[in-house]
Parts: C-alpha cells; sequence; structure tokens
C-alpha cells in the first residue's frame, strides 16, 4: 500500500521540515528524503529512491535486532535518540541520532516508517571537552587535602572527592546522586546546617565546627566551609562544602608542638633554659609581655616563637618597629588613618592593630615611642579600643601585644620621657633576654646553625672553625650580641679561601683585640701548641668548663684542645667533674 494517500502528499510534507527526514517503505526501500537529508548523507533524493535505507545510512545496526526502523514497524511504537554511526561510500563515520515514528493509513495500519537524523559531532566534540574538563576538576579535587563535595540546586549530590570519601567513610557511587540530607547527617545537610543556607540564602560560612557520627559509631569532629556557586546572571546553580577533620588538624599540631617548641632558638645555657621555662608557662596566656635584652639578642625571634606557641598561632603576627618611623608616620603605622586626614593620605589605610585582629603585634622598641603614641597606647591596652586618624569613630581590637626594648624603661620613668602608667600596663610578663657574653657555652652551637644556615642560603659551603678562631670567638665579650657573632662568621665565609676558617678571615678590629703581637703569631705553629699545652693553667681549664657547663668537648674547643688532651690536663690538675 502506498504512504502518500489523502489530499496532501506527505512528500510535501517532508521538504518543508527543516532537519535531516526521509520516509521508509514497509519493505525498507526509501520513499523520500527531504533537502537538509540531502545534504547530510551526500546522496540526491532521485538517486535514494527505492533504494534500501542501509544503502543511505550504512550503519553498523542496519540488518540487526537494534535498527530502530525494525521495532517501529512491529510495534508501532515511536523510538528514540538512537545514537549510531554513519558510514559514507568511502569509510568516513559521522555520529548520528535517531528517531523514528510509524507512519499509518486511515486504517490505521503501519505503512512505513519516518525517520529524523541529526549529525551530533559537534555535540560529541563538546560532550568530549566537557568530560575533559570534569575529569580535570575532579583531579584537582582529589589532590586537595581538605574533603569537598558539591551539590545541585535541589541538594543532589554532583561530585565527591577523596578526602570526602575518606572523612564521611562512603563511596562516591554511595553518595552521587542522591539527596544529601537523605545520605549524610543532618549536621551536614540538614535543614539548619551550613549548606542550607549557601542554597537558600547564598550566604558563605566559614570554619564552621560540628561532631557528627561517624561509621563505626565513632563520632567525628569537622570544621565546614560552605558556599553558593552561582551563573553569572547570579542564579544560584548548587553549593560546595568542604570538610576538615579536626582531629588530622590536632594531630599536626600535636607533632609540631612535641618537637622542641623552641627548635628555632638556639641555646642550653641555664640562662635560656630559665627563659624556655617561663615561656612554656606563659603559652596559653593573653597577658602582655615585656621582652628586655641587649639589642642582637634575639627579641623578635622570641616574639615569634610566643606567638607560634600561642593559641593565636593561626592569626596574623605583625611587628612594628617603633624606633624607625617619626612620630607623625608611627601613629598612623599603627592605627591607620581616614583619606584626607594628612597630606599624602590619599585613601583610607588600616593600621597594624587592625592588620593583626585576633592575632599577636610586636611592638619592638617600645621605649622610643613619643608621649602622644603613648597615651593611645594605654587607651588599646586598657580598653581594647582606638580611633584612625583623621576619624572619630571607635574601633574594638583584639589582639595580644608583645613589646621590647633595650632601654632602661625604669629609668626613662624618672626621667618622665615614659609613661608609669603604660610601662605597668606592658610590663606584665617581664621576660630578661640574656646578652651572648653570658652564656658563652652556647656559643659552639650558635656558631654551628649559624654556619649551615649560610650554606643553605648559599653564602659559601659548610666550613669549620680552627681551634684558634673558636678560641678567640669564646673570649669576646660580644657587645653586639648573637647579631654581631652573625655579622663576623658572614664576613669570615666570604673572605676564607679554603674549608677551615682562621684568623686571618676574621674582621680586623676583632682579631687585632685578642690576637698575640705580629711577632708571637710569627713563630712555628707547633711551638705555639707546645706552650699552650703546658702553660694553661688550672684557673683557665676551670674557667672553659664553667662555661661550657661541664661539657669536656665544648670545653676543648673553646681551649683549642682535642677531648684526649684535656682529660689529661685535667687529671694532672687534679681537676674532676664533682667539683
Amino acid at each position: 500500500m502506498p504512504i502518500s494517500t489523502g489530499p496532501l502528499n506527505v512528500v510535501d510534507i517532508l521538504r518543508s521540515i527543516p532537519d535531516s527526514v526521509l520516509t521508509i517503505d514497509r519493505n525498507k526501500r526509501i520513499v523520500a528524503l527531504n533537502g537538509p537529508a540531502e545534504a547530510l548523507t551526500g546522496i540526491e533524493e532521485a538517486r535514494a529512491v527505492g533504494h534500501p535505507c542501509r544503502a543511505i545510512l550504512n550503519s553498523e545496526i542496519c540488518d540487526t535486532e537494534r535498527c530502530p526502523f525494525e521495532r517501529t514497524i512491529a510495534q508501532g511504537e515511536t523510538s528514540t535518540n538512537f545514537n549510531v554511526a554513519m558510514r559514507d561510500a568511502s569509510g568516513t563515520e559521522t555520529p548520528i541520532c535517531i528517531n523514528t515514528s510509524p507512519l499509518k493509513n486511515a486504517g490505521g495500519e503501519v505503512v512505513g516508517v519516518v525517520e529524523t537524523i541529526r549529525n551530533v559531532s559537534h555535540i560529541n566534540h563538546l560532550m568530549e571537552e566537557l568530560r575533559a574538563q570534569r575529569n580535570t576538576v575532579q583531579a584537582i579535587l582529589d589532590s586537595l587535602a581538605e574533603g569537598v563535595f558539591t551539590v545541585d540546586r535541589d541538594g543532589n549530590i554532583t561530585s565527591v572527592n577523596r578526602r570526602a570519601e575518606q572523612i564521611l567513610g562512603c563511596t562516591a557511587d554511595e553518595l552521587v546522586g542522591h539527596r544529601a540530607d537523605r545520605v549524610l547527617p543532618p549536621e551536614l545537610s540538614g535543614p539548619a546546617a551550613p549548606l542550607a543556607a549557601a542554597l537558600k540564602d547564598g550566604r558563605h560560612v566559614r570554619n564552621h565546627e560540628v561532631v557528627v557520627p561517624a561509621r563505626g559509631g565513632d563520632l567525628l569532629a569537622l570544621s565546614l566551609s560552605t558556599g553558593p556557586f552561582r551563573t553569572e546572571a547570579g542564579t544560584t546553580l548548587g553549593a560546595v562544602c568542604t570538610l576538615r577533620d579536626l582531629r588530622e588538624i590536632e594531630r599536626i599540631a600535636d607533632e609540631r608542638r612535641s618537637r622542641t617548641p623552641f627548635s628555632a632558638i638556639i641555646g642550653k645555657h641555664r640562662t635560656i633554659r630559665e627563659v624556655f621555662d617561663l615561656m612554656e608557662m606563659i603559652k596559653d596566656s593573653d597577658s602582655t609581655v615585656l621582652l628586655r635584652g641587649e639589642s642582637g639578642t634575639g627579641k623578635g625571634l622570641f616574639a615569634q616563637t610566643l606567638h607560634a606557641i600561642s593559641p593565636r598561632h593561626a592569626q596574623p603576627f605583625v611587628k612594628v618597629s617603633c624606633a624607625a618611623l617619626p612620630e607623625t608616620l608611627l601613629e598612623s603605622e599603627l592605627f591607620g588613618h581616614e583619606k584626607g586626614s594628612f597630606t599624602g593620605a590619599i585613601r583610607d589605610r588600616k593600621g597594624r592593630f587592625e592588620l593583626a585582629d585576633g592575632g599577636t603585634i610586636f611592638l619592638d622598641e617600645i621605649g622610643d615611642l613619643s608621649p602622644s603614641v603613648q597615651v593611645k597606647l594605654l587607651r588599646v591596652l586598657q580598653e581594647q579600643e582606638f580611633e584612625r586618624v583623621g576619624s572619630n569613630q571607635t574601633i574594638q581590637t583584639d589582639v595580644r601585644i608583645i613589646a621590647a626594648t633595650h632601654r632602661d624603661l625604669t629609668q626613662l620613668m624618672r626621667e618622665g620621657r615614659f609613661r608609669g602608667d603604660l610601662y605597668y600596663r606592658l610590663n606584665v610578663i617581664p621576660i630578661h633576654l640574656p646578652p651572648l657574653r653570658d652564656r658563652k657555652s652556647d656559643i659552639p652551637l650558635l656558631v654551628e646553625f649559624l654556619l649551615e644556615r649560610f650554606a643553605a642560603k648559599g653564602k659559601g659551603a659548610a666550613r669549620t672553625l680552627s681551634p684558634r678562631v673558636m678560641a678567640l670567638l669564646m673570649e669576646h665579650d660580644w657587645p653586639g650580641n648573637i647579631r654581631e657573632l652573625e655579622n663576623v662568621l658572614e664576613h669570615a665565609i666570604v673572605c676564607c679561601r679554603g674549608g677551615v676558617i682562621d684568623l686571618d678571615s676574621l674582621p680586623r678590629s676583632l682579631a687585632v683585640e685578642r690576637v698575640a703581637p705580629e711577632a708571637e703569631r710569627a713563630r712555628p705553629e707547633r711551638e705555639r701548641a707546645r706552650r699552650t699545652r703546658t702553660a694553661a693553667p688550672r684557673e683557665a681549664v676551670l674557667r672553659a668548663l664553667r662555661a661550657a657547663g661541664w661539657n669536656r668537648s665544648r670545653a676543648a674547643v673553646m681551649l683549642g684542645v682535642d677531648r684526649t688532651t684535656l682529660w689529661r690536663k685535667m687529671r694532672r690538675l687534679g681537676i674532676s667533674l664533682d667539683q
């Protein structure tokens, strides 16, 4: 029975459709195809009509039970979205999508099939690009230390990274495609959870801590951060949630603290150990600390260490040198300023107290503050508030203050140059840092540390010191303290021509200070060594042992002899470690 029936010819209808369409009779022969179908197949209608459809489509499903034509003819039902490859005469394949519909006569009998064909090459290409992008994003997510999962606007989980699988104890297959509130604890996905706020109100939530049940019956402490992701027009598409296992964070923190918390500070002398003990006692306190010590004793390093072992260690550490700026600039530096408050104030600027909010501010050389700045600092200490320069708006601050000075503040108070009320506010926990001359037994440790640090920074290969140089360093009083020692060693490394630093490598001012006259230095090394061994008196040995904390190895270095020689000398001079 012919397909074309009634007053309107089906062929005329086909030619008016913009998609690629062809009609096939029950015998699988082409009845008609329109212009777009000619363009897609490369075959004109006149050549195609009467030929089997497989001659046109030439697909791998032709003449198989997968052919949508067979299903439509047999069942009289529409078949959609059959994705196959169409081959032309040269064998080139084009991906197409076929939809078939039955063509019936007036009596309802299926007399043929209408096939709509679409070239999906560009769609496949886009899908490949999307898959590649998705794989890239997933690889990035899987590399993160935090757990991450995403949901769509309806709360369905769309992706999960590996760390989230580990934290939640679920695989991605168990989560993706399911509503978050059905597969996750309510603390993570319930109506009161941060994730719901991100989807409903577009709110960002940071570091929200929750305790959720884990698989196995344990409780899991997590820190959540959530936020929406939107289109350029602002439409919410979904949300992302990051998870941090607080147990892991604590483990890392405990591991870091289990190492000596003062590893950055070199020293084993009793005076330094006393400072360590005091710092350990106050590490959980927010009390103001006043570091007192000569220039070069490492006040900045001690301040950083106090911050690092405190509960504020994850917050900012901000340093201000009170002696480096004039009064007008220092006030702006500390408290900030408003635009136009003085010449050069071209925009609003936050001060150091605002930048340090939640953390620690280190006020170095506090003794150099002007009276007017002292008044403002006193207010911060008393009220935890201040105003920017040029503003009357009060700003609240939450900072721990560590101050430092090499000056005698009590003497400055007597002279009227430092406020007594400010001094007593600062001097809550005073810490005295000993000068290097009072802990000379630490010099060998400091030398070793500094030489290794210079080598690590590329300032020359690691070198050793000759015994005479070490003895000279032990004798020097170091008015510039560790800073002076550091400068001396850097000078020696630059000037050293071999692997051992000798007297000629030292700064001339230091060498001349202690080295014997030229005639003495000209004597043969063997003679000088003999005189050193035989002339070293009992008091010199005792002095070295005391300075070394009765450590024979360090005392031997100080005396410029080896450990065995020192032991023999101690026996000969009647010196025992019991002394």
